[in-house]
């Protein structure tokens, strides 16, 4: 009995030291934007981008505007299978439209990046996840969007 004590004690202690760290988790560095560059003025792009994110199909809206950036509104999305069920996600975008260095005036490159928010259910608050991340939906709009802007000699950078 005595032997059994001492070793459900140090399986114990064993566990609560492992279980204690000298530092949070951090939450891994967030992927580079998906970026594109397109033979557009700069002003003119984010016109379009304006226009493109707020009507159909994509319907995002405009939630902030300053100075060349954009952030939509929120896009909901099934999350990640956790604790018997999937959480729910959703996801805005930021889009900076940058004017090129060698023409300023007549070519832009956009850059999209995804920030996400989850729950685990209905009428629960949404929670920033920063451990989350989803560069394929943030790739995905850009396709989106550089096929809106008619190609417009784009050509897709590598992220």
């Amino acid at each position: 009995m005595n032997h059994t004590r001492s070793i459900v004690g140090i399986v114990a202690a064993t566990l609560l030291i492992a279980g204690c760290t000298s530092e949070p988790l951090q939450p891994a560095a967030a992927p580079n934007p998906a970026r594109a560059s397109v033979n557009l003025p700069p002003k003119q792009v984010l016109d379009e981008v304006k226009r493109l994110v707020s009507s159909p199909p994509m319907n995002l809206g405009v939630a902030e505007e300053s100075v060349g950036v954009v952030t939509t509104g929120w896009e909901r999305h099934k999350g990640n299978f956790h604790i018997g069920r999937h959480w729910q996600e959703r996801t805005r975008y930021r889009i900076a439209v940058i004017p090129d260095w060698n023409e300023p005036t007549g070519k832009a490159r956009l850059e999209v990046s995804a920030q996400t928010e989850e729950r685990a259910a209905e009428g629960q608050t949404w929670t920033a996840a920063p451990q989350v991340h989803r560069p394929e939906r943030a790739q995905a709009l850009l396709d989106k969007l550089v096929a809106g802007l008619g190609g417009a000699g784009s050509s897709a950078q590598p992220r």
